[in-house]
């Protein structure tokens, strides 16, 4: 070592500076980027590449002839409303008189970041809400084996299509219909992984099945399943497995609904370990942006972001 007098500087810290810059050229290779924990992303043409059911384009690529159970009144009204506005997201008044929002379609590049970041080619991805097959599209591009849940007959006919347009024998692609509090198809101890978007309650609309968690009567009773859920998927993880959730809040005929701090608790307390916290900035937002005076006016904080909450399997 030598002196650090005079200017000189010590071989171990010449060794720190050269490591930390080889480390950073490395990460931004990887990510484009230095992540910090509020996330800046945009959907771009990963995101266009993908299957997506409520694209017109995606339902050009997956053709058309795939087999879709018969939509309820409640499916062709969100659909109705979706055409009328030329966008995604369409919000439905129900029975009950509260509006439901269309479900969300997953950014894929928010998938793709995560995977980078917690997952590697040969892991398997573990998934109870497999939403529009984003997920599993992402995992199998980056070389990861991928076993899903849902309960939606409809998105489930559209995953199983996707699933037979790009399954080349290099990943496993496992998708199953069912409730997610009953994972019985998934092997124990298999997952290395996991990111994915929970249901929203009845805000959000994702079908009509007994299973969906939605048609539960109240908020503590929708918490309640949320939590027989992650409480069904931990021993389907290996221990130290990331588990990695976007989440964000709700509002429900006026009421705030702090789903993220009780969607930690809940999960805590089915025994998962909470390790991290990521903000997710501008993937989200299009009301709040749009009508960010209105909200103001209302004395309500227009929301232009997400949380990715992080746990590992003990």
């Amino acid at each position: 070592m030598t002196s650090c007098g005079g200017g000189s500087v010590s071989s171990d810290l010449k060794e720190r500076v050269t490591r930390s810059r080889a480390n950073r050229a490395a990460m931004l290779k990887r990510f484009g980027f230095i992540p910090a924990s509020i996330l800046r992303l945009s959907r771009g043409a990963l995101s266009k590449s993908m299957f997506q059911y409520q694209s017109e384009d995606g339902a050009r690529h997956i053709n058309a002839s795939i087999s879709r159970p018969t939509k309820d009144a409640g499916a062709r009204a969100v659909d109705a409303d979706r055409k009328r506005r030329g966008m995604l997201g369409g919000v439905l008044e129900t029975k009950h008189g509260n509006s439901r929002a269309q479900a969300s379609i997953m950014p894929a590049e928010l998938v793709e970041f995560f995977v980078k970041y917690y997952a590697r080619p040969g892991d398997a991805y573990l998934d109870p809400f497999m939403g529009q097959g984003v997920q599993m599209q992402v995992a199998h591009r980056m070389g990861l084996h991928y076993h899903g849940y849902d309960a939606s007959q409809e998105f489930f006919a559209y995953i199983a299509a996707v699933r037979d347009k790009i399954d080349n024998g290099s990943t496993v692609l496992n998708v199953n219909l069912g409730d997610s509090r009953y994972p019985a198809n998934i092997p124990d101890g298999v997952g290395d992984f996991s990111f994915h978007s929970p249901p929203y309650w009845d805000v959000e609309y994702y079908g009509d099945e007994p299973e969906q968690l939605g048609k539960l009567d109240t908020y503590d009773a929708f918490l309640a399943g949320m939590q027989d859920v992650m409480r069904a998927w931990l021993p389907k993880f290996k221990p130290g497995a990331y588990h990695v959730v976007n989440v964000n809040d709700m509002r429900r005929n006026g009421e705030f609904l702090p789903y993220h701090a009780d969607f930690a608790r809940i999960t805590r307390d089915a025994g998962w370990v909470m390790v991290d916290t990521w903000v997710i900035d501008g993937l989200v937002g299009g009301l709040p942006k749009a009508f960010g005076v209105e909200f103001n006016l209302k004395r309500i904080a227009p929301k232009t972001h997400e949380y990715a909450l992080v746990f590992r399997a003990p």
